[in-house]
């Protein structure tokens, strides 16, 4: 007796639990901020300036999202060839380690001399192989703030535009503008811009770490051409 009458008072909890997310979903896409924009056929075009300036600015946002996937690609791209510039500076310092042993074995100085210059100047070169890594590593990742950044814009951009929007019909008289909360559209277009602030403090804050690991980079490039380098492949390849 006890355990069944638990088990409807459970059963009906959990459906109370069911019709409230229900409800809340169901408030929540009836209130979003958002015009149908067939609904403009009826407004004038003269009433419509401000509408025609934000899909102007929509479309330049959309533009600047391609852009920067673009340099995001490209960026991963340079990052691969560094990778690769790294393996073979590795390979260049192992061959550089055994031909020192074999130097070695000789008893030779003038062969021992050689090849520690040799092998001292490859292990330059794969620090600094590895330091570009780095640097490349960072410049992908400030790519992605990047883009991160233009999709936030691209979103405020749609949010004013929908704000616009409402703005022309609520001007027009049209009654369907009645349904709409002209809160939303506020709070919307506010929102997306603190996340637009927001992708703005991190990309400066990513823009100053890859300028940091950029000079770290050029300092041990400049090392090795300094100190006689073989001109290897990340110097001719990966110089900005």
């Amino acid at each position: 007796m006890f355990q069944s009458r638990r088990r409807r008072v459970f059963a009906g909890v959990m459906m109370g639990a069911a019709l409230t997310v229900m409800g809340t979903t169901g408030c929540s896409s009836s209130r979003a901020a958002k015009v149908d924009e067939s609904w403009l056929a009826r407004v004038p075009e003269g009433q419509l300036d401000d509408v025609r300036e934000a899909q102007t600015q929509r479309r330049m946002a959309q533009d600047a999202v391609t852009r920067s996937d673009v340099a995001l690609n490209d960026a991963r791209r340079e990052l691969e060839v560094a990778k690769r510039n790294e393996d073979a500076a590795k390979s260049r310092k192992e061959a550089h380690d055994a031909a020192l042993k074999a130097a070695k074995a000789t008893g030779q100085s003038d062969n021992i001399n050689e090849a520690q210059a040799e092998l001292q100047d490859a292990d330059l070169s794969l620090t600094a192989a590895q330091a570009q890594v780095q640097y490349r590593e960072q410049n992908v990742k400030t790519m992605e703030a990047q883009k991160e950044l233009r999709e936030s814009e691209l979103a405020m951009v749609e949010a004013k535009l929908n704000q616009a929007e409402y703005e022309a019909l609520k001007a027009n008289d049209d009654v369907r503008a009645q349904d709409l909360s002209e809160a939303d559209f506020t709070a919307a277009t506010a929102e997306a811009q603190r996340k637009v602030e927001e992708a703005q403090r991190k990309v400066q804050t990513q823009e100053r770490q890859e300028q940091q690991a950029r000079a770290n980079w050029q300092r041990l490039r400049d090392q090795v051409r300094g100190y006689g380098g073989s001109g290897t492949e990340f110097e001719q390849r990966n110089t900005p």
